[in-house]
């Protein structure tokens, strides 16, 4: 089972110091408002996945008067990267990170590598601002997406790489305005790896589909339509031929100064009948059924990979009623999955197995 074991944070935001042994089950941290409950949380995710939920500069994440900010985790897996096999079954992953420089370890070694953090650290992340999956651009769909093709698929982030570097130089291309023999040295590259993306998500949508389906009925059995993932691959739905599109189309990525069509522009829509989620959803049913997405990824993860996600909430109160609260614990139980949950009081989290939970409380950046 993938659980983290051991939290180690410093200088992380208003969080100066914090050391944890955290439980396989829940673990809740109990404190006011500013008390630094979401740093921890972040500082998790930043761990785990190279960036913040809450900024894009780096420097905000260091305490202030500080010059670097630290995290480490004892991870506990049976899962291990090529380059790093630890028969313990335990890896010890480090973060250190400054205004200008980032420093990961993996089992003591330094590494230039996210992608091998992420995969021994598969966490989900559920926030007060999580409904925006369903009402913002198609970027936050795309990564919810692409987080379960990189897991699942260990070709995915070759592929993804590879076309990103592509792309970069088409569009650089486009905007300099190089002859147009220049410009379409990159098209194949982009559009053989565009391809492979686009087999990869239809793959993990299909089988995504059914574990959404469950959880949808599972927290809002009121729904009396089933809901449908529609994707859209970041092209023309009829077209079959796509550097032939790319042909078409070059005169208008000139004048724009970067490619229209590809992997880079598809997103999902999701729809209860004919109409979007978005607008036949409550605000608070919107927030179930990005539990539910969540839900699903954990389940096939788990089906696929052989080992559980670790769930990261911020703030669940403020997310659920208590009703909703109840099961969304129960169901984290029932999938073995490690949850670690911050709340303003302690009685407005049910605890469903004292022998596998652990409580802290959390006051001016530091555990009391």
């Amino acid at each position: 089972m993938t659980h983290i074991t051991q939290l180690t944070v410093q200088q992380f935001r208003n969080c100066h110091q914090a050391n944890l042994s955290l439980s396989p089950g829940l673990n809740l941290i109990v404190g006011d408002n500013a008390a630094g409950k979401t740093s921890l949380i972040e500082a998790i995710w930043v761990l785990a996945t190279g960036r913040s939920f809450r900024t894009a500069k780096p420097q905000q994440l260091i305490e202030h008067t500080q010059t670097d900010c630290t995290v480490f985790a004892a991870v506990s897996s049976s899962f291990s990267t090529s380059s790093h096999h630890n028969p313990s079954k335990t890896h010890r992953l480090g973060l250190q990170k400054s205004a200008l420089n980032t420093t990961l370890r993996v089992d003591g070694e330094t590494t230039q590598s996210q992608a091998e953090l992420a995969r021994l650290l598969p966490v989900q992340l559920l926030t007060p601002e999580s409904h925006r999956l369903l009402e913002e651009g198609p970027k936050a769909r795309r990564q919810f997406m692409d987080w379960g093709c990189f897991h699942q698929h260990p070709e995915f982030a070759g592929v993804w790489r590879t076309y990103q570097r592509a792309l970069k130089q088409r569009n650089h291309a486009l905007k300099r305005r190089l002859p147009k023999a220049q410009i379409q040295l990159w098209d194949s590259a982009v559009v053989d790896n565009a391809l492979a993306i686009d087999a990869i998500r239809q793959d993990y949508l299909a089988q995504l589909t059914p574990y959404l389906l469950t959880f949808c009925q599972a927290l809002m059995p009121e729904l009396t339509t089933t809901v449908q993932c529609q994707y859209r691959a970041g092209w023309s739905k009829g077209c079959d031929n796509l550097l032939g599109l790319f042909e078409q189309s070059f005169d208008a990525d000139l004048r724009m100064g970067h490619t229209q069509f590809g992997a880079h522009r598809a997103d999902i829509r999701f729809k209860f009948g004919a109409a979007e989620a978005l607008d036949t959803l409550s605000r608070g049913q919107q927030k179930l059924f990005v539990c539910a997405l969540l839900l699903a990824q954990a389940s096939l993860h788990e089906k696929v990979v052989q080992e559980p996600i670790i769930m990261l909430i911020d703030d669940l109160p403020a997310e659920l009623d208590a009703t909703h609260r109840l099961k969304l614990l129960e169901l984290l139980q029932i999938l073995n999955i490690q949850h670690i949950i911050t709340s303003t009081a302690q009685s407005l989290i049910p605890i469903l197995n004292p022998d596998t939970t652990q409580i802290w409380s959390l006051h001016d950046g530091a555990i009391v």
